[in-house]
């Protein structure tokens, strides 16, 4: 989406495609919204138009994301960092207090439940709006508010369990809600975004919408609160959501979406724009507007995409070292385990990892924790093309080094598949072999490494497809938290500690059940209202 910030002056999301041309306008860029607190204020569809760009703003993440989240506390990541760093990122893979950061504050407070605020400012306007004829336009503001009302909700309830569910704006913060009264108030605003969200195939869609919340995104991600649910709290059906309505928005969404697989799966990633680096003549971008992206958070360069410079590769020993990446802060080393569960042929693994030393890149730990030898390739930071000493940000305008523009995908066509894979086993088991072989058949770029499809067969697809996005850790979780220990403990695996020999180890908490400490802080002053986390006290 191409949106302005709401609080302060300057374009939000203006203009982002990460490849060597330059932007041009679109559906977001508008004036920046100014403080309107009196609800009775809001009169105009341009005034409502503004309240919902104030939805889309909190949707870019920063230090204390959950997508840097799920990627650290998953087998994926360790917390890395620098070697002198406080003990921060370590709270989401060791499930240790540290917390000297106040981590979660970054999330609960200052970020999610501000976000859902201007999400229900949004729907109790609409009604004292002039629409005249085009009513049309109302509920579809009402729909893109709910679904990333549903999102925001969806992300706190997920990561830290008990949460207050404020259905107004002007609630004052209620005592924790019980979790199916919390799902069943985000299916309802995600079925409603369904019914009224545009169904324009993206064949047909205008590029200069893509970003904003659509039917089929809607669909995709109502299938994705229903696995989570139904994984996590063993149950058979999510709270107003049966397992064949999900299948029938899945199917919906393959059949008529117009969304699909590019060809290639390192198309999918900026650095395939590099050819000096892969040496492949055949293999180009696809650029952030393709029709693999059902669901993404847009950036540019006046925006940028803070999670570059937190997991870029630390401790460059001189400027273009790294070339063609950047230098960054080294957080989410990634774990050798991670790395191996590749087949040698499969092409995600270069697309996903770097490999430093295979790929004779310099650098050996100095400086950084936990450095396994493997950095994720992703949401790298490039150098520029004509001069490797320069960041590729700053070559196309960008005010810094690391402010890199390359949106931020939440979820992929091959997800729509898996998803849909997984839930039709039982059903049509042939659905759910095609939509795996569709997969599978990408990655390895032939017909001759299918499986056959499975509960286990699908999981681990997953885990080699969505590497680094923000998947993982959550479909850990929906396998219930035997099974989830089993697999994210760590027991004496050997890392770097400023080039210093160390002995990683995780042991993860039962008790704890995989959620996130709630701020102490917001505890004292809810007077008594929220209760933390077991194992957290």
């Amino acid at each position: 989406m191409k949106i302005n910030i709401i609080q302060t002056v300057g374009i939000f999301m203006a203009c982002s495609t990460f490849i060597l041309s330059s932007c041009s306008n679109n559906f977001l860029d508008s004036e920046p919204m100014t403080q309107k607190v009196n609800t009775n204020y809001y009169k105009t569809p341009k005034d409502a138009f503004e309240t919902l760009i104030g939805c889309y703003n909190n949707l870019p993440g920063g230090y204390g994301d959950f997508f840097l989240i799920a990627n650290i506390a998953s087998d994926e990541c360790y917390g890395g960092g620098g070697y002198t760093d406080a003990y921060g990122n370590q709270v989401w893979d060791e499930w240790k207090d540290y917390n000297d950061l106040q981590i979660n504050q970054y999330t609960w407070n200052g970020r999610f439940f501000k976000a859902i605020r201007r999400c229900h400012v949004l729907c109790e306007i609409l009604d004292q709006i002039d629409w005249g004829e085009d009513i049309s336009l109302r509920t579809r503001y009402e729909a893109e508010a709910r679904m990333l009302r549903a999102h925001y909700i969806f992300e706190l309830q997920r990561n830290f369990g008990h949460i207050p569910l404020i259905k107004s704006s002007l609630d004052e913060l209620p005592a924790q809600t019980d979790p199916d009264e919390v799902y069943r108030y985000i299916i309802e605003d995600l079925k409603f975004a369904i019914e009224n969200l545009p169904n324009t195939s993206f064949l047909n869609a205008p590029e200069s919408e893509f970003g904003r919340m659509t039917r089929w995104a809607a669909e995709g991600y109502i299938a994705r609160v229903y696995l989570f649910y139904t994984g996590y709290y063993g149950k058979s059906e999510a709270p107003g959501l049966t397992k064949q309505e999900t299948i029938n928005y899945l199917e919906d969404c393959i059949k008529n979406s117009g969304h699909s697989l590019v060809p290639r799966y390192g198309a999918l990633w900026p650095w395939s724009m590099r050819k000096e680096y892969h040496k492949d003549p055949t293999l180009t971008y696809a650029g952030e507007y393709n029709p693999e992206i059902v669901m993404c958070i847009r950036h540019s360069v006046l925006r940028s995409n803070g999670l570059h410079q937190y997991i870029g590769m630390r401790g460059e020993p001189y400027a273009g070292a790294y070339a063609p990446f950047y230098a960054g802060w080294g957080m989410g080393t990634i774990t050798p385990k991670c790395f191996n569960q590749f087949a040698a042929d499969d092409t995600r693994r270069f697309a996903s990892i770097i490999d430093l030393k295979a790929e004779g890149i310099p650098n050996d730990g100095t400086d950084q924790r936990e450095f396994t030898g493997y950095c994720q390739k992703k949401y790298q930071v490039l150098t520029d093309p004509d001069d490797p000493t320069n960041s590729y940000p700053l070559s196309i305008g960008a005010s810094g080094a690391r402010k890199d523009p390359q949106d931020q995908i939440l979820m992929r066509y091959s997800d729509i598949l898996l998803m849909a894979a997984e839930l039709e086993l039982e059903t049509n088991i042939g659905n759910s072999q095609k939509y795996l072989n569709e997969v599978r058949d990408r990655a390895f770029e032939d017909k001759d490494h299918r499986v056959t499809a499975t509960a286990q067969s699908i999981f681990d697809e997953r885990g080699y497809e969505f590497v680094f996005e923000g998947i993982r850790y959550y479909d850990v979780l929906r396998q219930g938290l035997i099974k989830a220990k089993e697999i994210l403990d760590v027991k004496n695996a050997p890392v770097l500690n400023g080039k210093n020999p160390a002995l990683k180890n995780i042991e993860f908490s039962i008790e704890k059940a995989g959620l996130l400490r709630i701020p102490e802080d917001q505890i004292r002053i809810s007077e008594g209202k929220l209760v933390q986390n077991p194992g957290w006290d």
